[in-house]
């Protein structure tokens, strides 16, 4: 579940549930760890009033990070779907994989270098201005910032995918065999290497006696390994489903109702038979809308005999809803953001039929396993 904040440069900002996880982690941390550590005479208010400041200044720097990929993708014209700050920094969402290695490379140096110049700039400020500049509670902001930010611009140059640094590597191994697919694997390979790496020192350290410490390393890693992995089975869907429309992979015979149909008619010969979310009420092909068993179970019982689907139906959401034009993968990529399991085919304002995730993936499965990309 994810937050809408609003727009920066027209791109959709969004912030994942479990941003607020970390967000209060790093509060808390920092209001009982690091104030009273280096700046001991702060007190206790005021050391979690840094807290608070510091943890939305290190997002509002992680949304910056973010921001410079999608502003480089954009000055491109490579879309860019939104940016979602999640439990582990944040990640802009692109529509469409970079066309050359020499895209890749400026779109990947691009958010590593603004941390690490932002956290340059911020160390340099608190050793210029000093207390006299920013007060002893703001030095100590400024100096968290300065190291906080150029630790996350070297460590984005880990080359694992999808790291930045991944990246890099992915670009320059992509301009020299001239194989995406290829250079892909190895990064995400390389990746997950790295995760491995941050697992087993996690659990060294924590034998050292620095649990939480070691339990951090460990949670990194682990995020690591699964992100490398699934970022090369994205691409492996990507290029499964290259050119694919969704009129290939839809289906006709999907169940849908006719108007006049009630809901005792509904419930026995569909509700009970399948396991579809919604299911479209349409005549002569017009889809007139959608009745799911939510609106079923808003009628009595002793209504159903005679209310019939067409009365309680309403019209489906634009989420649902997915032109035969359109490119499979969208779709699939569109259902799993929203938790769908299936999406209504319209064409020309005329109900085709129903795309789901099991339709995609059965071509998909079909196309790997004859060895078709």
């Amino acid at each position: 579940m994810s937050i809408r904040l609003g727009r920066i440069l027209g791109i959709p900002i969004k912030i994942d549930a479990s941003w607020l996880i970390i967000f209060g982690l790093i509060v808390y941390t920092l209001a009982v760890g690091y104030f009273p550590r280096f700046k001991p005479n702060l007190g206790a208010p005021m050391n979690w009033l840094g807290g608070v400041i510091a943890a939305l200044l290190l997002f509002g720097s992680v949304l910056l990070h973010e921001l410079m990929h999608s502003y480089v993708a954009k000055k491109n014209r490579l879309p860019v779907g939104g940016i979602t700050l999640f439990i582990f920094g944040g990640v802009s969402e692109l529509t469409e994989e970079p066309e050359t290695p020499g895209l890749e490379l400026k779109m990947a140096i691009a958010g590593p270098a603004t941390s690490i110049v932002l956290g340059i700039l911020l160390l340099v400020a608190a050793r210029l201005g000093g207390i006299a500049t920013f007060g002893e509670l703001g030095l100590a902001i400024v100096g968290y910032l300065g190291g906080i930010n150029l630790a996350l611009g070297v460590f984005n140059l880990i080359p694992g995918f999808p790291l930045d640094g991944g990246r890099v590597l992915r670009a320059i191994l992509w301009g020299s065999m001239h194989d995406i697919d290829k250079a892909t694997r190895i990064a995400s390979g390389v990746g997950q290497g790295f995760g491995y790496l941050f697992i087993a020192g996690g659990f060294l350290i924590m034998l050292s006696g620095q649990f939480l410490s070691g339990l951090w390393l460990i949670f990194i890693g682990w995020f690591l390994n699964n992100a490398a992995h699934q970022s090369y089975q994205m691409l492996v869907l990507k290029r499964a489903l290259s050119g694919v429309e969704v009129s290939r992979v839809m289906m006709t015979d999907y169940p849908h109702i006719a108007p006049h149909t009630t809901l005792d008619e509904f419930a026995e010969d569909y509700l009970l038979k399948y396991d579809y979310r919604a299911y479209p009420v349409s005549e002569d092909d017009r889809l007139l809308g959608i009745v799911t068993v939510d609106e079923v179970r808003g009628i009595p019982r002793e209504q159903w005999a005679t209310t019939t689907v067409g009365t309680v139906a309403k019209p489906p959401e634009q989420e649902l809803v997915i032109d035969e034009n359109d490119d499979a993968f969208d779709a699939l990529m569109r259902m799993a953001r929203g938790n769908l399991r299936g999406l209504l085919v319209m064409h020309e304002g005329k109900f085709e039929g129903m795309v789901t995730q099991e339709s995609i993936m059965n071509l998909v499965r079909a196309k790997l396993q004859l060895g078709i990309s």
